[in-house]
């Protein structure tokens, strides 16, 4: 797998994520602050945070990207940017391209600004993830929203990045890392986990207990257009036996037929995991011994372009009143203008 960092935002992202990222830079203090990184610098002075300062810079050295990018080819590859910056935000439709060009899988990890940013990002964002509709059945997009995470980890911006870099590795590496090796009567595999993470449109991931409501995403939901979803039941491994393990595929029956009834159109993966279930989401105490993750992709664009479209409209808001040209009046007349010219 390949990461890329794009953007200040990226690159602090991608360098958390991985020991050798792939980094793309637009300005000299942006670059400097990752030193100990290979980072691929274009500009000395940056985008200034418009998103079609940056297009340019990114229009120009279009041929330097792809010759980076032209061993990353046939490989799984997760994108970090801000979508509120200049420079990564206006980097994803052409780096997005080239990867797809050299048959990789794209996964871009965005996030979006939160509201007292007011622009340029609000209005960056808009423009980034409208450059990304013309791929949205080839790319995947995970959004994170900084709206929400500055309320849920109090404005501690290091504890922001932190659960970004957790939830992206949950999602990624939900097999490698965060399963065990344990009986289970109803297995995934990684070539199916790849195909939902990897399936294009928008991402998201929710650990909402199944069998008390259907699974709560940040911006979209299932219904019968959901292209991909994968629900795991996660078994304690501190349980033994085969026959003890089994039953819980009778537990997860119901559950299976009710989430599979919603995305009736959908290439459906149900299966059981094992590991130490540290807590269930059920509101219901007493249950330790069970929990449930639920991973979507090409969610309804419809549900995530309401979210969007309102932002678009408020950064509107602001832009016309910042483009209004100030209009002034003489306040002296002929007589008191001979009288102040001392």
């Amino acid at each position: 797998m390949t990461t890329i960092g794009t953007g200040n935002t990226g690159m602090i992202l991608a360098s958390a994520f991985t020991k050798k990222p792939i980094l793309f830079s637009t300005a000299h203090q942006d670059t400097i602050n990752f030193s100990s990184f290979d980072v691929n610098t274009f500009s000395e002075d940056g985008a200034g945070k418009r998103f079609r300062t940056g297009a340019k810079i990114w229009e120009n050295n279009f041929e330097r990207i792809e010759e980076i990018l032209d061993n990353v080819r046939n490989e799984k590859v997760v994108i970090f940017s801000s979508f509120g910056g200049g420079s990564g935000s206006s980097s994803l439709n052409p780096i997005s391209r080239i990867l797809i060009n050299n048959n990789n899988k794209v996964l871009i990890v965005g996030i979006m600004p939160y509201k007292k940013e007011i622009n340029p990002p609000l209005a960056n964002s808009v423009q980034a993830l409208n450059s990304l509709m013309p791929l949205i059945s080839k790319v995947s997009v995970f959004i994170f929203d900084n709206e929400k995470l500055r309320k849920e980890q109090e404005n501690n911006w290091e504890n922001i990045d932190g659960y970004i870099i957790k939830k992206t590795d949950y999602l990624i590496n939900l097999l490698k890392k965060y399963s065990s090796d344990d009986y289970s009567p109803l297995t995934i595999d990684q070539s199916e986990l790849d195909s939902v993470i990897f399936g294009g449109g928008f991402v998201d991931l929710s650990d909402t207990f199944l069998e008390e409501g259907l699974p709560k995403f940040e911006y979209g939901k299932l219904d019968k257009t959901t292209k991909n979803c994968l629900i795991s039941m996660y078994v304690d491994y501190n349980i033994k036996g085969k026959s003890r393990i089994n039953k819980y595929q009778d537990i997860f029956t119901p559950v299976m037929d009710r989430i599979s009834s919603r995305v009736s159109n959908a290439r459906f993966i149900p299966g059981i995991l094992r590991a130490k279930v540290v807590f269930s989401n059920s509101e219901n105490k007493k249950i330790k011994d069970r929990a449930y993750i639920t991973i979507v992709s090409g969610l309804n664009i419809n549900h995530y372009l309401k979210k969007i479209e309102r932002v678009r409209d408020l950064a509107m808001k602001k832009a016309m009143i910042f483009a209004e040209n100030y209009s002034g009046s003489k306040f002296i007349d002929k007589k008191e203008n001979k009288i102040l010219d001392i």
